[in-house]
């Protein structure tokens, strides 16, 4: 089976961190290694930033190819759109010749293309949201800038062959607030690499490793972008200190240096220096290399995802699966991944005294962090790998 991954704005192969590299990159890398594990040849689309081979093979099967389109350099995916049918007529070129099976588009930008290819080849088009356009105006408070993005997405929902849900949340949502029947819907979960994520040491000596101080470690990661909540983390802090008796380190891994994130950065540092809480938190970049980053998982007393609303979250997961006890956004994907009081704490990452104090329970509570880090790790043991996800995926392909 022959499939194309199209992916515009975010590259596979980019470094964590980078503006739009995160977890849909993950997602789309680790689902098209695991589909040529099982025998499918994979190509996966994404528009060249700059400076990166137009080929590159990721592993047996699948491979990156990069498309030159608009200017040189990076765009935001938000104004990606007057270059998308330039994408599209490239990438139609590939089509013609490989005559692909399936056409996987992931977010609204790849779902644009997949329309148009859909359309000129007669070709099955599969679709994963990665957010929903709907919801995320609403987190927001203001629907004006998402009318286009919410139009286009209902005309993708309701073109696609099938649609791939990650949880049960989103699937009921496309369904109700999009107009779409369900049973186009298929709910196959988000995977973790468990041979890479994974328990690397005693928290102890990870931190002393890490040079981190010998102190409760509350751990963020996440890119830089309002919408993943790293405010709302820092404004929790005044009520961990209330609910805590003890010292702390909030540390929150986010930003690469580039230009167009200082704006945002700034905002952090003046709600650090705001709130008086400059001694109890630290902001360090995207942590590289990648082989570092379980390191930082496992020697975190607490995880947190702070989004105001998240369709997923693969950190969680990563986390999870490095046996970091976990405070998750209720809203979105985490409430069908984390059982709240059982293997994590749910909150309203927007009721900053509700985060703090989940926060600091577990920081006191040693019994109750090892219980949750073990019941969360087990779960991603048994439901979460890459394989039976990849495998679940490919019987929906060759269904279709």
């Amino acid at each position: 089976m022959r499939i194309a991954m199209i992916t515009p704005h975010g590259d596979p192969l980019g470094k964590l961190g980078e503006p739009d590299t995160g977890g849909q990159c993950v997602y789309v890398k680790e689902l098209s290694k695991h589909l040529g594990k099982l025998g499918a040849e994979v190509d996966i689309f994404t528009r060249q930033r700059g400076g990166r081979r137009e080929i590159e093979q990721i592993s047996e099967n699948v491979r990156v190819i990069r498309i030159e389109c608009g200017p040189e350099g990076f765009i935001p995916k938000e104004k990606l759109m007057p270059y998308l049918p330039e994408f599209t007529e490239k990438v139609a070129d590939y089509v013609e010749k490989r005559q692909y099976d399936i056409i996987h588009t992931h977010y609204w930008d790849g779902g644009f293309v997949g329309l148009k290819l859909k359309e000129r080849f007669r070709v099955k088009l599969v679709h994963t949201s990665h957010s929903l356009g709907v919801l995320k105006a609403k987190a927001l408070g203001n629907f004006e800038p998402y009318k286009e993005r919410i139009a286009l997405e209902k005309e993708i929902y309701g073109k696609s062959d099938a649609i791939i849900a990650t949880t049960k949340i989103e699937k009921n949502d496309i369904a109700t607030l999009y107009g779409i029947d369900e049973s186009k819907i298929y709910v196959i979960p988000i995977g973790v690499d468990t041979t890479f994520y994974k328990p690397m040491g005693t928290k102890g000596k990870l931190k002393k490793d890490l040079n981190l101080p010998q102190i409760p470690l509350v751990f963020a990661l996440a890119r830089l972008d309002p919408r993943k909540g790293l405010d709302l983390l820092i404004k929790s802090v005044p009520y961990i200190k209330k609910h805590y008796n003890g010292d702390f380190l909030v540390l929150i891994s986010t930003g690469t240096g580039a230009k167009e994130e200082e704006k945002e950065m700034n905002k952090l540092l003046t709600l650090i220096r705001e709130l008086d809480v400059e001694k109890e938190i630290k902001i360090i970049p995207a942590i590289k290399p990648i082989d570092l980053v379980p390191k930082y998982y496992s020697a975190a007393d607490v995880f947190v995802l702070p989004s105001p609303y998240e369709p997923f979250g693969i950190v969680m997961l990563e986390a999870m699966a490095c046996k970091a006890p976990m405070v998750a956004t209720k809203f979105g994907g985490p409430a069908e991944v984390i059982q709240d009081g059982y293997d994590g704490f749910l909150v309203d990452p927007k009721d900053s005294g509700e985060m703090g104090k989940k926060i600091a329970e577990l920081l006191r509570d040693d019994k109750k962090r090892e219980l949750f880090a073990e019941r969360a790790y087990k779960k991603v043991m048994e439901k979460y790998s890459w394989s039976s996800v990849a495998k679940e995926v490919l019987s929906l392909f060759r269904g279709l």
